[in-house]
């Protein structure tokens, strides 16, 4: 039996062993698309002979990244909703994922026919490259804290995505590897319940033919975090210039907070919005929510600040703010993210 799910394998420069792989993926399921996501005439020896066997290649004259790739095979299999109502599954062409565990992701969409299927790899077994190691440790706190959802592997190229979650997809933001972190964001706004499968951790000659960046496409995975870090910084430049200033004035140190916050409160509101979260909603319905957050967030920091310097060790109180707000950092970040900019506002 075959099954009815489309297999999408983006590939990149992609070695010749994938060919051998298509040929044990096309013993199992109908229909694979490859997308030649921009690979040199070189490689046009891999796609001819795939394309022989019965795939279908779509080809990017240029390279456009993995996103760019998953979205083109995505829009394809939406203009052909009688080969894919059964949806699709995600395999990347480095050879990181075993038949038997595409497979099981086959079964279990057709048990579950609007839920999403994820492959995680098992970190435990000393076989992860540590570039995958410690991308994945950071990856999976960051979208835990940020986004509430506690998937053991945040960067699994092995997906199940039934035909309804198609159009969410196509419009999830990016292009390249922080594509798929961004759809993760798309499948909690949306709803759509994820179901886990730990599958074998495959690295051929230790992930070596992977095209990951990892400075480069780590920054565009981890976009949102910065934007909201610089924003902030250029907040609290302002505001703790204005602190200063005011404790020049012999006021009290609440008294100071509140100023010197209500001034740099209107930069970081207009940055978070335009900038961080890119949220177009109802700007005086959101302004109220940041002043109320402003508002409490300042008084725990002026509270806090005033009893561990006067109380707890008799140093400046300049300094202590500064270890104060690190704390209230982190906790203002969920609070705009879930309360302020949050999805149902547009």
């Amino acid at each position: 039996m075959k099954y009815d799910q489309i297999i999408i394998i983006p590939a990149y420069k992609p070695r010749k062993s994938l060919i051998q792989f298509i040929g044990q993926l096309l013993s199992r399921f109908e229909n694979i698309v490859v997308i030649d996501d921009g690979s040199k005439e070189e490689y046009r020896y891999v796609f001819s002979v795939i394309e022989n066997e019965g795939c279908i290649v779509l080809t990017h004259k240029e390279n456009r990244g993995k996103g760019e790739a998953l979205k083109t095979a995505i829009a394809y299999c939406l203009s052909k909703p009688e080969i894919s109502r059964a949806g699709i599954i995600t395999v990347d062409a480095d050879g990181q994922h075993k038949l038997v565990d595409i497979v099981r992701v086959a079964d279990i969409m057709n048990s579950n026919f609007n839920s999403i299927v994820v492959g995680c790899r098992k970190f435990n077994t000393g076989k992860i490259p540590l570039r995958s190691l410690i991308g994945n440790i950071i990856s999976r706190i960051v979208y835990k804290w940020i986004v509430g959802i506690g998937i053991s592997d945040t960067q699994t190229g092995l997906r199940g995505l039934p035909f309804g979650f198609l159009p969410i997809a196509y419009k999830s933001r990016g292009n390249r590897y922080e594509y798929e972190t961004n759809m993760l964001i798309d499948i909690k706004k949306h709803g759509f319940k994820i179901i886990e499968i730990e599958i074998e951790t495959v690295y051929e000659n230790n992930n070596e033919s992977s095209h990951f960046r990892p400075l480069i496409d780590s920054c565009r995975i981890y976009a949102v975090i910065i934007k909201y870090s610089l924003s902030s910084l250029i907040s609290v430049i302002s505001e703790y210039i204005v602190f200063g200033i005011a404790l020049h004035f012999d006021v009290s140190i609440l008294f100071a907070t509140y100023v010197a916050r209500g001034i740099s409160c209107i930069i970081n509101f207009s940055m978070n919005k335009r900038l961080v979260f890119k949220k177009n909603g109802n700007a005086a319905v959101q302004f109220v929510r940041y002043f109320l957050l402003v508002i409490i967030s300042g008084t725990i920091s002026g509270y806090s600040v005033t009893w561990i310097s006067e109380v707890l060790f008799q140093t400046s109180p300049i300094i202590i703010k500064m270890l104060v707000e690190l704390n209230l950092f982190f906790l203002n970040f969920v609070v705009q993210k879930k309360l302020i900019f949050y999805e149902n506002d547009e």
